[in-house]
């Protein structure tokens, strides 16, 4: 019988308490409204105190929607970092789509965050700010290979410049765009086909233009 990986039991405590918080704001967002959510009642439905709110979730809105901050982690970057050489481009936005997959815990509500998103229209701000930390993180991998401005990169793949680095970045972004636009389930589904055809589709799109 195959084992399972356990996890740690304070890792465990942590994101019940996580989902606990969230759970909270989420149902009392829907049923009360967003003026009568407060980071108050959060806490109080949640039975625990403003100081513990606030060590999980810096605004209610994040609390509400099930959001954390965007992570690059070790392990993800380098595992970017050895891929030295080819496909740059899907390389890229696949390290996007990592990143932005870390904003949303398992814990996470995808469902309730969908129609909270249909109701509060204002709770994409929390959102949009949260998928530009997620560029910022990208965007500082990408330039970590220009150590210095005069120098140009020689090894294969590699950009011409920090301008072409920051296209690709915009490139990246839209491709995303276009994958969340056929399946919403992409941010949040490792599963999901829509990345790696959208990556295609923009490739031959590139293609057939030139």
């Amino acid at each position: 019988m195959q084992k399972t990986a356990t996890v740690p039991l304070r890792e465990r405590n942590r994101l019940d308490t996580w989902a606990l918080i969230h759970d909270a704001a989420s149902a009392m967002a829907c049923q009360q409204g967003m003026s009568k959510t407060t980071v108050e009642a959060i806490a109080d439905a949640a039975g625990i105190s403003k100081r513990t709110f606030f060590n999980y979730f810096p605004t209610k809105e994040d609390a509400i929607l099930g959001l954390q901050q965007p992570t690059l982690s070790e392990e993800t970057l380098a595992a970017f970092r050895a891929e030295s050489s080819g496909d740059l481009f899907g390389r890229t936005v696949r390290l996007m789509v990592t990143v932005i997959r870390s904003m949303f815990p398992e814990e996470s509500k995808a469902e309730r965050r969908k129609l909270l998103k249909q109701k509060y229209p204002e709770l994409g701000k929390r959102i949009f700010d949260h998928l530009r930390d997620s560029e910022e993180l990208v965007e500082a991998v990408l330039m970590e290979r220009y150590p210095d401005p005069s120098e140009e990169l020689s090894e294969p793949g590699d950009l011409p410049g920090k301008d072409s680095a920051l296209a690709l970045l915009m490139m990246a972004g839209t491709v995303i765009r276009f994958a969340f636009s056929k399946d919403s389930s992409a941010a949040t589904n490792e599963q999901s086909t829509a990345i790696d055809e959208a990556i295609e589709i923009f490739r031959e799109a590139i293609k057939a233009t030139l």
